[in-house]
């Protein structure tokens, strides 16, 4: 037989449509699942105990599944400053929330995708602010980034894993630490359920569920602390003046004297608190006390002596420097904490106690610092405060979910598929409807809980079993020494195992020792405030009889 050009020719078109129609076939499309109703993308459901697994399960088997705005809490659950949009409850609130999609073929029909065809599937949480831009949850080798905005391509979240499949980079095991948007697994579940026409179909849903923690460090800036006497907005200074805002004046020459004979005032013990005891200053490593270190070590304290000054026949009292107060800083830090914690006892009065001199002793000298001193030193301390609280922020995450006007979230689902060529593919699915997120405090997110009290019986049976709590042995010598009492003496029999020091708290007596401290403040209370309101009734009517009887 042969085969003429014509015959060639005349086959291609009747490939082609075949070829084509077998490669729709194997696309995903990722839809709302077929029970959700007119406008639901991925659905949402909530539950309210810790099978709900289990229960959504049940549910989608046994078709109890509907749309997001078909459930009664989608209606009821809108609650705080913002009731556009329902808010979801935390796990804290006891209350659990699942996602729910489907997958189908391209192809007419639409018929379920082949669960063991889907390569993986997950989902992402995006938030969406006032303007309608969404943003994404990022992650930098395994570090979360926190929200960021920016065009949102369609390809895989994950960067190694999309740049792996194209070959753009060579597989590692083991695997390096996740870079891209976070993504929540979604898992397939092939159900069979009868359409309106009373036909049996199968259907490929994808469910997860929905997380609503995480948190991230926003990096933060803030100058760092230099002696160069600029101005700098007044952040949190209390000492008081010279040293700080409180009672701000005009300049007086004796506003300088901050230490005579050794006793300094209370705005430099104020001074010396934040100095050392808040910002270590006497820790010569720590960067952010260079300007304040360079500025210490060039005040200097003085004596006055009597000399003979310009060759004159008397002497005269001239001041003489002596150490600066870095280098007495250095030395001394011990022993100020200790005259602090005198203080904090009242066994010492601020403004009126003499200086430790490190050594032992006191100090009898005195410290006179200028205008252009005080007012660096105000200046040295904001910008080392405002060091402070940014240090402070590095290291407190801030949560993923907030309670602002913007913080409107949408969660969008994906597969991985394979196609016909072995090329690793990403299909995108339609988002959910917006939501918000409860805050934790928030009393209207609270759920009921119920508290079994204990009973006298359970205070009887054995040693304390609750919260236990393992002192090192310096923090063991010191509590082993305070005597229970009404003024808490410290002539406790002392750390005598010279060891750690282990205890721990009876959860029944604490919460007995609870209620009834409740009971009787309420009582307290109904005393004081119960017979108040008749007080206030009563009182025109006694001034009117004071009036008549006049």
């Amino acid at each position: 037989m042969v085969t003429t050009e014509s015959a060639l020719l005349a086959e291609r078109p009747m490939r082609a449509p075949k070829s084509v129609g077998a490669a729709l076939a194997h696309q995903p499309r990722v839809t709302a699942p077929f029970f959700a109703g007119e406008g639901d993308g991925l659905t949402l459901h909530r539950y309210f105990d810790e099978d709900f697994v289990a229960r959504f399960l049940n549910d989608a088997h046994a078709g109890r599944l509907s749309g997001t705005a078909a459930q009664a809490w989608y209606r009821a659950d809108r609650f705080g400053r913002f009731k556009d949009e329902p808010t979801l409850r935390l796990p804290m609130h006891r209350s659990f929330y699942l996602v729910c999609g489907e997958v189908q073929c391209v192809a007419p029909g639409a018929p379920a995708f082949d669960p063991k065809k889907i390569l993986s599937a997950g989902m992402v949480v995006r938030r969406v602010p006032a303007d309608g831009t969404p943003q994404r949850w990022m992650i930098a080798d395994g570090q979360p980034l926190g929200w960021r905005s920016g065009e949102i391509p369609e390809h895989d979240p994950d960067d190694v894993r999309r740049l792996t499949a194209r070959g753009l980079l060579p597989a590692r095991f083991p695997e390096p630490p996740y870079s891209g948007e976070e993504v929540a697994p979604l898992h397939p579940l092939l159900v069979r359920r009868r359409d309106a026409r009373g036909i049996e179909r199968s259907h490929t849903l994808l469910w997860g569920y929905l997380p609503l923690g995480g948190s991230a460090r926003e990096a933060a800036d803030a100058p760092l602390p230099q002696a160069n006497g600029t101005e700098v907005p007044d952040f949190g200074l209390e000492q008081a003046w010279p040293l700080g805002t409180r009672g701000a004046k005009a300049w007086n020459d004796a506003d300088g004297l901050v230490v005579a004979n050794g006793i300094a005032t209370l705005g430099f013990i104020e001074l010396l608190q934040a100095l050392v005891a808040q910002f270590r200053v006497d820790d010569a490593g720590d960067p952010d006390s260079a300007g304040l270190r360079t500025l210490l070590g060039q005040i200097r304290f003085h004596a006055l002596e009597w000399r003979i000054v310009d060759g004159g026949e008397l002497p005269q009292l001239v001041p003489v420097s002596g150490e600066t107060v870095l280098a007495w800083l250095d030395r001394s830090a011990p022993a100020l904490v200790e005259l602090f914690a005198r203080i904090v006892r009242r066994e010492a009065i601020a403004g009126a106690v003499a200086l430790p001199d490190g050594f032992g002793g006191t100090r009898n000298d005195r410290l006179f610092i200028s205008e252009q001193q005080a007012a660096d030193l105000r200046s040295l301390v904001a910008l080392r405060m405002a060091r402070a609280q940014v240090r402070f922020d590095d290291g407190l995450p801030l949560p993923r979910y907030s309670q602002t006007d913007g913080d409107r979230f949408i969660a969008v689902p994906f597969v991985r598929w394979q196609d016909d060529c072995g090329c690793e593919r990403v299909t995108w699915g339609p988002a959910s409807r917006v939501f918000r997120v409860a805050s934790p405090l928030d009393p209207d997110a609270q759920r009921p809980t119920t508290v079994i009290l204990p009973s006298l019986d359970d205070l009887k049976r054995g040693l304390p079993r609750g919260v236990a709590m393992l002192a090192p042995k310096s923090l063991a010598d010191v509590l082993r020494k305070i005597s229970p009492g009404i003024d808490m003496k410290g002539d406790g029999p002392g750390n005598n195992c010279g060891s750690c020091w282990s205890f721990s708290f009876s959860l029944p007596a604490i919460t007995l020792c609870a209620m009834l401290m409740l009971m009787v403040v309420i009582n307290m209370l109904n005393l004081f405030l119960g017979w108040l309101p008749w007080v206030f009734l009563a009182l025109p009517r006694l001034c009117l009889k004071a009036l008549k009887g006049k």
